[in-house]
């Protein structure tokens, strides 16, 4: 079963990584010359399309209706690759759901904080390590 499942996981991120950039390049080009330009539409539609898709495919598996073998390979592999802010929300609903208010708190605050302290200090440390000068 598990060369079944990284076989699932390697095709559906390769679709799913495949799709994020088609879908990127066809709403980006709709965008060129409005006033949208300079916003992340894509990304935020992709993010919110993700969420909406991983819910899908959760709630199929908890119906029964999916294996899960084609959750893995449609929720970690494809939606994996398309976006993963389908599975911080998903995360965060459920422990909104579970009556975890503060560790989702937590977790929103924890992501939002520390990425933005992560990309700084990466741009930080590329910039004085490999492009100095």
């Amino acid at each position: 079963m598990w060369p079944v499942t990284v076989l699932g996981v390697a095709i559906g991120g390769a679709l799913g990584a495949l799709s994020r950039y088609g879908l990127t390049l066809l709403l980006e080009g709709g965008t060129q010359n409005s006033s949208l330009k300079d916003f992340p539409l894509a990304t935020l539609l992709i993010n919110v399309l993700g969420s909406f898709l991983l819910a899908v495919v959760v709630t199929l598996l908890q119906g029964g209706v999916l294996s899960p073998a084609w959750r893995i390979a449609l929720g970690t592999g494809f939606l994996g690759a398309f976006t993963t802010f389908s599975t911080f929300a998903l995360d965060t609903d459920l422990l909104l759901s579970r009556g975890d208010s503060l560790k989702a708190l937590i977790y929103v605050s924890g992501n939002l904080i520390l990425g933005f302290l992560a990309i700084g200090l990466g741009r930080a440390l590329t910039l004085n390590l490999f492009l100095k000068g």
